[in-house]
């Protein structure tokens, strides 16, 4: 590795070139605060409370500068440098960035000083806590000041006009600590104050940040810091910083320790709280080894041993801990319908329960006519997805509900009773069929799924917005909603829902095969105007990759059909880092179709790799036996350090059409979908692990260049430990006695035993 490497058994990700080829972020995060923390100490800071408020402590997502900053001065010699070697653009002799399970400790050194910057985010307290750790290696005492200084910013939501007219700061030497507050009135009843607290006394301080920074408005080099000294400035109607001075006497040998605790809070007394739960170092160690403890814990048993190191500490470290982050946050900002749905499938393989919770939260944001919103916790109601009418949301229902029963085996599910958005409540199995009801009565004039102001694609929101547009993918999409809804009836004795899937499926399917293909693919769509969208006569956007995996998904065509699909679609699509979305990209808008074709070229589903698209079709190549084909795709969009965060799935690489210098690189990191489909696309289909309501049928689908696998799988309660190799005769053995078929009945109070041993033998040709 060039950048960096696994440590601790996959664990821990040890940065030792502090100049990736772009930031390279860890997230800190419990259900109230999350926090980015980079190589370089860069990222941001969010509160989100349940109704969707949010307040931005400092930074903001997209801002890659950084709003922490570790400044060290040698008052002997006035040299300053920074345990972030990109602050001050000093080069330091030795320098480290391990991203842990919700922590980051950045370790450097310079002339003989050692520093360690330890951050994590508390299991419940809306902050965050530094520690910073001071050591004299030089061989003789040394007079150091040590500036822990962060950008305060205190915004959010849309705020009154004039914010800085409403901010200030002030300190409490007393209670060692800094206090920030937003006033405007439209926040002041939320949680739009923080502080800073430290448990060493600090000599001085700043809260104005252009006292702080003097005349250059430089974090490189803050005249002040330069001259050795804060200011004790507080701050009113300006911009404010957090900056605490502490000056340190060493000895060699001698390290001295400094804690900070930084949080957003309603008031004084909530900070109080805060404070005295974290008031010490052993207050604070004992937070965070609970803290690692329970995210290996949250790992769960589950692990496989493939041929592939890195694959093996993605699958059994980083993606699980990505899917609890995508379980907790969904998408930052906010928390959309289709999001926590796909996200409780991937879920419910490491943690059924939490998958079921998550289930019941999306339908308790179902209406009773089965309408279901874009997102139903958004950080402000100008957010576009909150009250447009977006069409797939009702279909991802069924999706976390079919893999939720297929993990646990218990109908009784569809029993509990779970509340509607306006005041009505019904089970489970109810919220389901009235999603396909509504599904199915909101279709258009080729007895199509209308698209309304989009699908999953958020971005073709002009297609259907007069309501007239119809979706090909979204009808295929409702056509697999209706294939799973006619299994689940089955196992659940209802004959006539499982009679009336059936019959619309029939039906559906026709259409679909009627008017959505075009002489070799299938287009995406017919816009409100009746003009086709992704049809061979299409200058831009010809071929979108979603109808066609999904088609094969859903049935509506078999393998061989989609094999000749493909000969037309990967040519114009595939990349070293994936599939494109669509081909050719829009390069000009279309007001026909929307946003899409505004969009950049090679960006954000315009002709760029969406990794989650990529899913669907790594997915759709498992069900057509393109075993190869859909793990080349698989490691393709995989994080790898030449192109993004090694150790988390990004949610999209810029497409090869992007006019800017970097391509097949990732902009986008740890927030997608894609993660939950990494699971359910590793377990049930590359692993082979497939579950059904009665049982399991080992079925592995590896690369033919891999001849041995082992992996435990966690099941209703028992240890599947199972072996996979190569031979000429295919069979398997359970507990060492051979078996005819490759299906296990697993009740869903699990078997009798807690473990089991399964020896499953690929061969060229099946034992009888």
């Amino acid at each position: 590795m060039k950048y960096g490497s696994y440590i601790n058994n996959g664990l821990e990700y040890k940065i030792t070139n502090s100049q990736p080829p772009r930031d390279w972020f860890n997230m800190l995060w419990n259900p109230k605060y999350l926090a980015s923390v980079g190589q370089n100490l860069n990222g941001f800071s969010l509160y989100q409370n349940e109704a969707g408020v949010l307040t931005n402590l400092f930074g903001k997502q997209d801002d890659r500068s950084a709003p922490r900053h570790i400044y060290l001065r040698d008052n002997e010699t006035n040299d300053v440098w920074s345990v972030a070697p990109n602050t001050t653009g000093v080069e330091l002799d030795d320098y480290s960035c391990t991203h842990g399970l919700g922590y980051t400790v950045l370790e450097s050194k310079k002339n003989g000083i050692k520093v360690s910057f330890q951050i994590f985010v508390p299991r419940k307290e809306a902050g965050e806590i530094w520690s910073v750790k001071v050591l004299n290696e030089s061989g003789r005492p040394r007079n150091i000041s040590v500036f822990s200084v962060a950008k305060v910013i205190l915004d959010g939501v849309n705020l009154t006009y004039g914010y800085n007219s409403a901010v200030d700061g002030y300190h409490d030497r007393e209670k060692q600590r800094l206090f920030f507050r937003n006033r405007s009135v439209s926040v002041m009843t939320e949680k739009y104050r923080a502080f800073t607290y430290t448990d060493v006394p600090f000599d001085h301080f700043d809260i104005s940040r252009d006292v702080f920074l003097g005349h250059n408005l430089s974090f490189e080099m803050p005249e002040c810091i330069i001259k050795g000294q804060l200011s004790d400035s507080d701050a009113s109607t300006e911009y404010m910083v957090s900056a605490l001075q502490h000056n340190l006497n060493l000895n060699d040998g001698v390290e001295q320790r400094i804690n900070i605790v930084m949080g957003i809070v309603f008031d004084e007394a909530e900070a109080d709280e805060f404070t005295t739960l974290y008031a010490n170092s052993a207050r604070i160690d004992a937070e965070l080894e609970t803290i690692k403890q329970q995210n290996i814990a949250r790992l769960g048993l589950t692990e496989l041993n493939t041929p592939d190191a890195d694959f093996n500490n993605l699958f059994n470290v980083w993606m699980k801990h990505q899917l609890h982050l995508m379980a907790d946050w969904a998408r930052f900002y906010f928390k959309g319908y289709r999001d926590t749905l796909q996200d409780a499938a991937g879920v419910a393989i490491i943690d059924p329960d939490r998958a079921l919770k998550m289930l019941e939260k999306a339908l308790e944001n179902q209406k009773s006519n089965g309408f279901c919103p874009r997102a139903f916790r958004v950080s402000s109601m100008e957010v576009a997805a909150a009250d447009k009418h977006y069409s797939d949301s009702p279909s991802w229902i069924s999706h976390a509900t079919y893999s939720i029963l297929r993990e646990t085996g218990d109908l009784s599910m569809l029993d509990k009773v779970v509340s509607y958005s306006d005041n009505r409540e019904d089970t489970i199995w109810n919220h389901n069929l009235k999603a396909l009801d509504f599904l199915w009565n909101d279709r258009g004039e080729h007895g199509l799924a209308l698209i309304r102001h989009g699908d999953w694609n958020d971005l073709m929101d002009r297609v259907g917005a007069e309501g007239k547009g119809e979706g090909v993918w979204m009808s295929i999409a409702l056509a697999k909603a209706l294939k799973v809804v006619e299994e689940i009836a089955a196992w659940k004795g209802d004959t006539k829902i499982e009679a009336q899937c059936a019959e619309r499926y029939h039906d559906i399917k026709a259409n679909i095969l009627k008017y959505g293909w075009d002489e070799d693919h299938f287009i995406y769509a017919y816009t409100d105007a009746g003009n086709k969208v992704g049809d061979n006569a299409s200058e831009e956007g010809q071929v979108f990759i979603n109808p066609q995996s999904w088609a094969v998904l859903a049935s509506i065509i078999d393998a061989e059909k989609y094999e000749d699909i493909m000969k037309k679609v990967e040519p114009m699509v595939d990349t070293p880092v994936g599939p494109v979305h669509n081909w050719p990209p829009f390069t000009k808008y279309n007001k026909d179709i929307g946003s899409i074709t505004g969009i950049p070229q090679g960006n954000f589903t315009n002709g760029n790799v969406y990794c989650h698209a990529a899913s669907f079709k790594i997915a759709a190549d498992y069900a057509a036996g393109r075993n190869d084909k859909a793990f080349e795709t698989f490691k393709r969009i995989l994080p790898s350090e030449e192109k993004s965060e090694p150790y988390a799935q990004p949610n999209s690489y810029v497409g090869p059409s992007a006019l800017r210098k970097d391509r097949h690189v990732s902009d986008d990191p740890w927030r997608t979908g894609t993660v939950a489909w990494n699971m359910l696309n590793c377990f049930d289909n590359l692993l082979g692990f497939k579950r059904t309501l009665k049982g399991v049928t080992i079925d592995p689908q590896i690369p033919s260049f891999w001849d041995n696998v082992t992996y435990t799988r966690v099941f209703r309660g028992t240890t599947f430990n199972v072996t996979i190799k190569r031979g000429d005769l295919q069979n398997m053995l359970v507990d060492g006695k051979e078996q005819t078929d490759n299906f296990i009945e697993v009740p869903e109070y699990g078997l009798n035993k807690k473990e089991i041993s399964i020896d499953f033998q690929i061969g060229k040709t099946k034992t009888n």
